[in-house]
């Protein structure tokens, strides 16, 4: 769709929370960059697992030039990386999906070491 919706002499494309597109935005990005195109994407690059999220991870292999932003941990101050997703205040499970909208009572901006993703089969191993 964003093709069709191109002029040929529209110089600057630009798209948000990219990280909800589907695969084919790699290659709409990349066929607009080749006829010199101005292409700016923004999205989330990982998502509440900390694994990337739909086609940001090859998006920023293909990039000329990435601006990663943080935010700051709501638990330590430090650098924020990730999203910690909350269900009734407590982490979310690794099994949930991966979309889920929600707002300042569903997420948290996390740095690496105040994360936390329980995953289901963690505690299932212990027993093994």
């Amino acid at each position: 769709e964003i093709m069709a919706r191109v002029r040929p002499d529209t110089e600057v494309v630009a798209v948000d929370e990219a990280q909800f597109l589907d695969p084919g935005i790699v290659s709409v990005a990349n066929a607009l960059a080749d006829r010199g195109v101005r292409v700016i994407l923004a999205g989330t690059d990982s998502d509440f697992r900390g694994e990337g999220f739909g086609a940001m991870p090859a998006l920023m292999a293909s990039a000329e030039v990435i601006d990663k932003m943080h935010a700051i941990c709501v638990v330590c101050g430090g650098p924020a990386t990730r999203n910690q997703r909350l269900i009734n205040g407590k982490p979310a499970p690794y099994d949930s999906p991966q979309i889920m909208v929600g707002g300042r009572e569903s997420y948290e901006a996390r740095c690496r070491h105040c994360h936390d993703v329980p995953r289901k089969d963690a505690d299932q191993g212990a027993l093994l």
